[in-house]
């Protein structure tokens, strides 16, 4: 219990880069799902051109239990770990290797060798050696738990045979020969993993009783269970539909026996938790998990609850719902408005208040018999088990479970990803093996409730052997416990279900479906461009970086320029030359469809079957041959979601690990490193969804074999993040709309591309709230713009038309046409008309003002394709706008004559 400062700070620090380790691993898992969806996805030919291929799909998904169940297994151990860590190593140091060894081990591998190797480095004058340093602690610090999970491993297994020998009874002689030792133990492994399977696949069902006053009787306390006959006390039953089925006459499966009690892990090590007056919280039974059914609640005696207690916790528990469901519900209807939000907000709220309900009669109950000073002394429950699978059953579950749930998946992951394979093959062994001889299971089923009731008085008779024997069992079995193993399950399934329903959605779709091609569509980066108005530039400080000059096509660009043309990438060719046309000029700028055909005609062109997933438009200009912008698509369909998240999620979660961490900046010179290692498990089929590759090789491709010497890339959100990969790699200028960053992921691209690379030819527009271009850290060159959606709506400021806007209003349109929306959306100022000193003619369509243009320009092209919603909006908002500036002439002209 020594709280000095330095020991205190000592171990912060230890436990610090142990959770850094631990987040690792925690994205580790995470990456490894997402490259798993994505496999499935291509296997069914659903994001390449490539056939479906139905077998391996199902190995893929063979493959999901045990990852999932292997993952959640080795977060339990990465979490006792932190916490073992932060204690001092009590646990590590009941593996027996004593106190001092212990000790000396974790100063060597915490302390020992990250401080060598920063001396060394420093001695060596290495510009790196912070970097280098803080990769050798993470090295060492993982490496030590492996060692921690490895002993505790084989601890579990050891303590499992040994509750097997304890159990018959049994014993090795000294003089056994090694082959028999070897089947001796072989036996007991065999027989421990019969048990613990009947265990799990037994049937079992909670009886709830209540302890009455009037000495030890007990009396059935509900006429209308029947199924409490055969429980003295009991006044309810619950039971799973496994164990509803299990219990059945008929079920061939199962053989039927008297109930039969079974004790919980609490029981087995001795934890009971009584909830007195002296023990009461007001959050002990609202926070706790399982609430009252966890607890005893002592509702009789000297040290029963009072009634002042446990009305507040009634009242606890139901403010506290309360406040959690107000919660949710002021976050979704914060940013959601849509009446299906509502529905489902509506369904949602409703489950919550019936179980609300549930629980807060539970308490209720509870206080009747607190306030009836006759009724019940305390309440508790126990669980019962009735049916137990036959052997047969037992062992062709296990052989069904290891042929299709292992020896499958891993000989089809050792043919596609050798990396895969092997951490597959490493965390499906011990988790496996965990999972059929688990102690914990092993000691319930054995009936030891007090088992470690007595180990004090052990250690008094000076038997040490015993005492450590059973301490570490009792350290062991709190390991694997439930909560935490369903708490990482649960994570990872959260997951899973997001990725799931990522990849539903995308089957849905029809094949080759964009925005682009659909005619019934206007995309979210619709430009409604209106000729004879302009934004003047601010009057103060305008955008440092409005005016590009050479070095960029060719051309001295305005930063407008990159920005119209990035939104050019979701129209049709049809659109986007007409768009062309009004925004550069009649015939001046070109969309040279051709020359994309050609390159894909191209002999040396690397197919990588992405059909229309990823999609690029290259943008000539007439004054010369050999400049060019390439604008490349953003997101558009649901799986160019995948490609987002196969890029850019790992750099991302590491991000969150690193905001999480206190002193987190100092772990920024190794994330790079850390990004480019979980990105090692993808398979070779996964990196087709890298479309990056094809753009890459596109502007090689223009350099090389076209001669084009001034280029420039350029793309909104996905397209801005593949524009700086491709930049960077091919020593391109870029200019990136609300792209996602590189500085993290760069090693994790094929071919890596360096910081030098990112400084110098990658520039990106960020504008504030957008969450996209906050994904991994950004290069030296960017720039910050303002975003005028409500607070409320972050992904408005990831419209490529806002961005615009903004950039117009701020910088002067220059001559180009103003976006309608920029008004009838935005609720940007209205633009002036040019020429406003000269005597114009007074023709009609002269004299209309430029929301009215916008109105007819939305009537026509509703003519043209179809209806358009938003035209009657900005009908209604037009006549508003005018009708406002009439009467303000009014007024004015009022105050004038007067």
């Amino acid at each position: 219990h020594d709280k000095s400062y330095a020991l205190s700070f000592l171990r912060a620090a230890y436990s610090m880069m142990a959770i850094f380790v631990a987040g690792f691993l925690f994205i580790l898992g995470t990456v490894i799902l997402l490259f798993l969806f994505i496999d499935m996805a291509i296997k069914l030919g659903v994001v390449t051109d490539e056939p479906e291929k139905p077998v391996e799909f199902i190995f893929v998904v063979l493959s999901v239990p045990v990852f999932i169940y292997s993952l959640a297994m080795g977060m339990t151990l990465v979490v006792r770990f932190v916490i073992d860590t932060f204690n001092g190593h009590p646990f590590l140091q009941s593996f027996g290797m004593g106190v001092v060894m212990t000790d000396w081990l974790a100063f060597v591998m915490y302390l020992g060798i990250p401080i060598l190797a920063f001396i060394v480095t420093l001695l060596a004058r290495r510009d790196d050696f912070w970097e280098v340093s803080l990769t050798t602690w993470f090295a060492s610090i993982l490496i030590f738990w492996c060692f921690f999970s490895a002993c505790e491993f084989w601890l579990e297994i050891w303590a499992c045979l040994e509750l097997m020998e304890e159990d018959d009874g049994s014993s090795l002689i000294d003089g056994d020969p090694w082959n028999a030792r070897v089947v001796y133990w072989l036996k007991k492994a065999k027989d421990g993993c019969a048990r613990t399977m009947r265990y799990r696949m037994s049937g079992k069902h909670t009886v709830f009783f209540k302890q009455m006053k009037e000495g030890n009787a007990t009396t059935i306390l509900n006429d209308k269970c029947t199924n409490c006959i055969d429980y003295i006390g009991g006044d309810l039953v619950a039971e799973s539909p496994y164990s509803f089925i299990a219990k059945k006459e008929w079920n061939p499966c199962f053989d039927q026996k008297p109930p039969e009690q079974v004790h919980t892990l609490d029981e087995t090590l001795g934890n009971t938790y009584y909830v007195t007056r002296d023990s009461w919280s007001l959050e002990k039974l609202f926070c706790r998990r399982g609430g009252l059914s966890s607890t005893i609640p002592v509702t009789q005696g000297e040290s029963s609850i009072t009634e002042a207690q446990i009305n507040s916790n009634i009242a606890c528990n139901l403010l506290g719902n309360i406040i959690i469901m107000l919660l949710f519900v002021g976050v979704v209807l914060w940013f959601a408005r849509r009446p299906t939000v509502f529905a489902i907000l509506s369904v949602i709220l409703l489950i919550a208040f019936i179980l609300v309900g549930f629980a807060t009669r539970r308490l209720v109950r509870l206080r009747n018999d607190i306030v009836n000073k006759g009724g019940t002394r305390y309440r508790y429950s126990e669980i019962y088990q009735q049916s137990v699978p036959k052997d047969r059953v037992i062992w062709v579950f296990f052989f069904l479970e290891v042929i299709f749930l292992y020896v499958l998946p891993l000989v089809f992951l050792a043919i596609q990803n050798l990396p895969a394979a092997a951490v597959f093959a490493v965390i499906g062994l011990f988790s496996s093996l965990r999972h059929y001889l688990n102690p914990r299971i092993l000691l319930l089923e054995s009936e030891k409730k007090n088992y470690f009731r007595n180990t004090f008085a052990v250690k008094a008779k000076k038997d040490k052997k015993e005492w450590n024997k059973k301490s570490r069992m009792y350290h062991i079995v709190a390991v694997g416990g439930d909560t935490a193993r369903r708490f990482w399950l649960g994570t990872y399934l959260i997951f899973v279900v997001f990725f799931m329903t990522v990849a539903l959605v995308a089957l849905n779709e029809d094949e080759g479906y964009t925005i682009q091609n659909d005619p019934n569509i206007v995309p979210s980066t619709a430009m409604t461009l209106v000729e004879g108005y302009n934004y003047k530039s601010h009057p103060h400080l305008p955008y440092p970086t409005c005016r590009l000059q050479d070095g960029f096509g060719g051309h001295d660009f305005e930063l407008a320029d990159f920005s119209f043309l990035s939104g050019l990438a979701y129209r049709t060719d049809t659109e986007a030359t007409n768009g062309l046309n009004m925004w550069f000029g009649e015939g001046i700028a070109k969309n040279s469809v051709e020359l994309v055909e050609e390159f894909k005609n191209w002999p040396g062109y690397i197919n990588y079957e992405f059909g229309s997933s990823v999609s690029y438009k290259l943008i000539t200009f007439s004054d010369s041959d050999t400049s060019a912008v390439l604008t490349i698509r953003g997101t558009a369909t649901t799986w160019d979601l995948i490609a987002d998240a196969q890029l850019w999620l790992p750099a991302m979660l590491f991000q969150g690990l690193r905001f999480l961490l206190p002193g987190s900046e100092m772990f920024t010179p190794i994330l790079h490193r850390m990004v480019d290692i979980v990105t090692q498990l993808e398979t070779k089929s996964i990196t087709k969804v890298s479309y990056y590759r094809e753009t890459t090789q596109f502007v090689n491709y223009l350099k090389e074999v076209r001669g084009f010497d001034q280029l420039s890339v350029t793309g909104h959100s996905l397209g801005g993040g593949l524009a700086i990969i491709t930049g960077a790699q091919t020593n391109t200028n870029v200019v990136a709309i609300s792209g996602p960053n590189a500085m993290l992921s760069r090693d994790s691209f094929k071919p890596p591309v360096t910081v030098d690379n990112l400084n110098t030819f990658t520039f990106n527009v960020v504008p504030a709230r957008d969450p996209i271009p906050m994904i991994d850290d950004k290069a030296m060159l960017y720039q910050n713009i303002n975003c005028t959606a409500p607070a409320n709506n972050f992904i408005g400021c990831h419209d490529s038309a806002r961005t615009l806007c903004e950039i117009q209003y701020t910088c002067g349109s220059v001559g180009h046409p103003v976006l309608c929306e920029c008004v009838l959306d935005y609720d940007y100022p209205e633009p002036l008309p040019e020429a406003t000193n000269e005597t114009t003619s007074s023709t009609s369509q002269q004299q209309k003002t430029f929301l009215e243009k916008c109105v007819d320009i939305c009537i026509e092209e509703t003519e043209a394709r179809g209806p358009k919603d938003n035209c009657q909006r900005w009908k209604e908002k037009a006549e508003a706008a005018i009708d406002k500036k009439k009467e303000r002439q009014t007024q004015l002209m009022a105050l004038a004559t007067e």
